[in-house]
């Protein structure tokens, strides 16, 4: 079965709450998944016997967006590291904290299986014989788009 993603109010209102504000995202058009910019992070959200049940993709700006907020870190801070094309250590690991709370929605949801977050990594495409191609053309995606300090941020949710 396929995991039913939650809806825009939920993904939006708990983001929110978490960041302490009303996030900039609306739903919108994301990058392309076979080209993705410097900086960009993949979550995989790992159901029964570690089986990726769908996963969730940022580009730099969203990764800074989100998790700068939630550690409160400066501005300058966090400009410096988009001017550097990666998020540092702990920008990355609150990205990571939200999504852990993310998931909560999933798995409040019938017939979903429940998940839990692996460790936030780098973004890369997969190669077509990896077990988690299905990346690049998923059966289920909706990309939440919003201008950020850092340009055009994407926070992407995807399943198989």
């Amino acid at each position: 079965m396929t995991l039913t993603l939650p809806t825009t109010r939920e993904i939006l209102d708990l983001v929110g709450l978490l960041i302490d504000e009303k996030p900039v995202f609306t739903k919108g058009e994301g990058w392309d998944l076979t080209d993705p910019e410097p900086g960009a992070c993949i979550t995989f959200l790992q159901g029964r016997d570690n089986a990726v049940e769908g996963a969730i993709v940022t580009d730099l700006a969203a990764t800074l967006y989100i998790g700068g907020k939630l550690i409160l870190l400066p501005e300058a801070s966090l400009m410096d590291q988009f001017k550097s094309g990666q998020a540092d250590e702990p920008v990355v690991e609150a990205l990571n904290e939200v999504i852990n709370n993310l998931r909560t929605l999933y798995n409040n949801i019938d017939l979903n299986p429940h998940v839990a977050p692996t460790p936030t990594f780098p973004y890369q495409v997969p190669s077509p014989d990896d077990f988690v191609a299905w990346i690049l053309n998923p059966s289920k995606r909706v990309d939440y788009v919003g201008q950020t300090n850092f340009g055009k941020g994407t926070l992407t949710l995807i399943a198989p």
